[in-house]
């Protein structure tokens, strides 16, 4: 961001609400057998004790459903005096439980009952953890084994490494952790990061960033500011497709040789391939929008969209994107408006005559007045303009 825009935006946000960012950051950490099988043991048992108090929970008074209640906690450890975990994950046991049945009650216990005892995971508690700065980057300590700590090295991406920056910055505060195994023996950490942000109010600002999530491209990215179109980002799709169908070409001479460890890979794979975009994706519509600041995100409301369409890059989350450009939006102080995308995508942003002939793939072309331009950015454009509620 220039000097200008980001004195502009400290003018501007001056008297804004401040507001908390809570983040969970999925971390891959470099494992081996044994550690994974230390932590398969642990979370074996962390389950145990969570299935085993939310088959009480039933029997106990509502009124003492509370993670503070200590009773719970001594309920896990009388069953369970031979466990191997530390007391600390007892705890964790019980207060994890609680929380959920606490949860489920304050909405009416709307939805089935909470079940515990067949997850893949187990939580720590704040003191059970450490995250540390060292030569090789990033490591997590998990302590939740007595006197036998657990080291791993954290391999971050772009995104997650962002955010560990951010807490050895002293600017993000960690809250709990959570350790998975995934079916293919690999091992994340997925840790809640808070901080606080100042955010402006949307109302008040008239640039705005319109975003297609388009067929022929990831997503068309255009900043508008009254009729004036300031930029404009396309992110081409060809790369993200070809990949996709390379893995899925992958994935069925696998399941035709029958080797189910590869077809596990393959997908854990295409997980990890797509989340890459999904997160690229995000922090450059994020970026775009700073750039422009002050300045909102205009995004689609997708309800119920584009659910017919068999096209391979319409089987990626499209939700997921916009929940992490709403993740990174809040964490800038970026405001997100959500729009009905009702024929955006065929009507002309120059004359306003709407004709589903106009579009051709990627491109728009309008025989009313002669505009003609990318189909996706004119879709990202008129997003941009529909007028806010």
């Amino acid at each position: 961001m220039s000097e200008s825009n980001q004195a502009d935006l400290e003018e501007f946000t001056a008297g804004t609400t401040t507001e908390t960012v809570v983040q969970t950051v999925v971390l891959d950490l470099e494992t081996s057998q044994q550690k994974t099988e230390r932590v398969r043991a642990g979370v074996e048992e962390f389950q145990a004790m969570a299935g085993y108090m939310a088959d009480m929970m039933p029997s106990i008074p509502e009124w003492e459903w509370s993670p503070q209640n200590n009773t719970l906690y001594q309920m896990v450890t009388r069953e369970f005096e031979d466990r191997t975990v530390k007391a600390t994950t007892a705890r964790e046991a019980a207060q994890h439980v609680a929380e959920s049945f606490s949860s489920w009650r304050s909405r009416g216990k709307d939805g089935n009952r909470p079940q515990f005892g067949g997850g893949s995971y187990l939580v720590l508690s704040h003191q059970d953890f450490e995250l540390v700065e060292n030569e090789r980057g990033y490591g997590l300590k998990a302590s939740f084994i007595p006197y036998k700590p657990v080291w791993f090295h954290i391999e971050p991406n772009g995104y997650q490494r962002d955010y560990l920056e951010r807490i050895f910055e002293d600017d993000a505060d960690t809250g709990s952790c959570e350790l998975h195994v995934e079916p293919d023996g690999s091992v994340r950490a997925h840790l809640v990061v808070k901080w606080d942000v100042e955010v402006y109010e949307p109302a008040d600002v008239t640039t705005t960033v319109g975003v297609d999530i388009g067929e022929n491209v990831i997503y068309a990215a255009a900043v508008v500011d009254g009729d004036d179109v300031e930029d404009v980002v396309v992110e081409p799709g060809r790369e993200f497709r070809h990949y996709r169908e390379r893995l899925e070409d992958k994935r069925e001479r696998l399941m035709e040789q029958g080797d189910l460890r590869g077809v596990r890979q393959t997908r854990g794979e295409r997980e990890r391939y797509t989340e890459h975009v999904l997160n690229t994706a995000s922090r450059e519509i994020v970026d775009l929008a700073s750039e422009h600041a002050p300045s909102t995100i205009a995004l689609e409301e997708l309800t119920g969209y584009r659910e017919t369409v068999a096209d391979p890059i319409h089987d990626w989350p499209y939700a997921k994107l916009q929940e992490m450009i709403a993740y990174k939006a809040k964490a800038t102080g970026v405001p997100i408006e959500m729009v009905d995308p009702e024929n955006t995508s065929i009507t002309c942003r120059k004359c306003g005559q709407t004709n589903r002939e106009y579009r051709n793939g990627t491109e728009f072309s309008c025989s009313r007045c002669g505009y003609e331009i990318h189909a996706d950015v004119n879709a990202a454009i008129n997003i941009a303009q529909v007028e806010k509620t």
